[in-house]
């Protein structure tokens, strides 16, 4: 998120909330961005989750969450000219499906006990 922040802001766009993308969970942190794309695997408090599929956005990250109201092109001009698909897809995030079942809460450490490479 803070690498799309800062390239918002480098285009003289205000930084976007997190809320423009629906997340279930965010997580904080990493050595780099994106790192989302390479986890497999994640164990969160009990909980493990796997990576299911990279994230494609639409036009709904434009819209406004509190006032429904569309912005503009923006995240996905910002994040097209370097996280585009082949099929033209803008990828932000990743989803994960639920392999083990267990109680998640703000503030949980998150560990990665598999990785791999982008798929999209």
């Amino acid at each position: 998120m803070e690498l799309l922040r800062e390239r918002l802001t480098g285009q003289g766009a205000a930084p976007l909330p997190v809320d423009r993308f629906g997340p279930n969970v965010v997580v904080d942190g990493g050595d780099e961005p994106h790192t989302e794309g390479r986890a497999r695997r994640l164990a969160l408090n009990g909980a493990e989750l796997g990576y299911a599929e990279p994230a494609v956005r639409c036009a709904d990250t434009t819209v406004d969450q509190g006032s429904g109201a569309r912005s503009g092109p923006e995240p996905l001009r910002a994040l097209g000219g370097h996280r585009r698909t082949a099929s033209g897809g803008v990828v932000f995030g990743a989803k994960f499906t639920v392999l083990r079942p267990g109680k998640v809460a703000v503030g949980d450490a998150v560990a990665v006990s598999s990785w791999g490479g982008p798929e999209w």
